[in-house]
């Protein structure tokens, strides 16, 4: 007599496969998005932490009161003199840190590449001065909806970057504080 699976036995195991599947898919769909969002979430950590505070420093001692525009840190798709100062994540597009040039209001100074990203995120700063370091922050970008260009750049914001959600620049670029 050979011995082999019955059709019955066969149809449970697909089943039970089935049911496996469809609770375990939606738990693994949101993961990629929140795995770019925290490499995001890293990357301005350190600018706030590391990269902000020396620029802020290097700024004071060449007697610039903290101003770190002149410094015209770049960096587009990996590539560029920003990357001396830490490693910009593949979600990054594009990274100006020259058009952090106001004390007093946030400017768009980088976003993501939505395509790699997930989701169109961009990140503000302020100009440090001759009391404290430049800040930054990350923002998910909610309108318009479509993805963020070099001409956004430097856009101004209207509003507190505590008010949520925060508008920037004259196309009213509106994005949500991550925290």
């Amino acid at each position: 007599m050979k011995k082999a699976f019955t059709m019955i036995e066969l149809i449970f195991v697909i089943v039970i496969l089935g049911i496996l599947a469809a609770v375990a898919l939606p738990k693994f769909m949101g993961v990629a998005k929140q795995a770019h969002e925290g490499n995001l979430k890293s990357f301005v950590g350190t600018l706030n932490r590391t990269v902000g505070p020396t620029l802020w420093s290097q700024s004071i001692a060449e007697g610039k009161n903290g101003d770190i525009s002149y410094l015209d840190l770049e960096d587009q798709n990996g590539s560029g003199n920003l990357t001396k100062y830490v490693d910009v994540p593949k979600e990054i597009k594009r990274m100006d840190l020259g058009k952090c040039d106001s004390a007093t209001q946030w400017k768009i100074v980088g976003y993501a590449d939505q395509g790699v990203a997930g989701a169109n995120y961009f990140i503000a700063c302020i100009d440090g001065n001759a009391n404290q370091s430049p800040k930054f922050a990350l923002f998910n970008q909610l309108k318009p909806s479509t993805e963020l260009t070099d001409s956004n750049l430097g856009d101004a914001n209207d509003t507190q970057i505590t008010d949520n959600p925060a508008k920037f620049g004259s196309d009213a670029e509106e994005g949500t504080l991550i925290k």
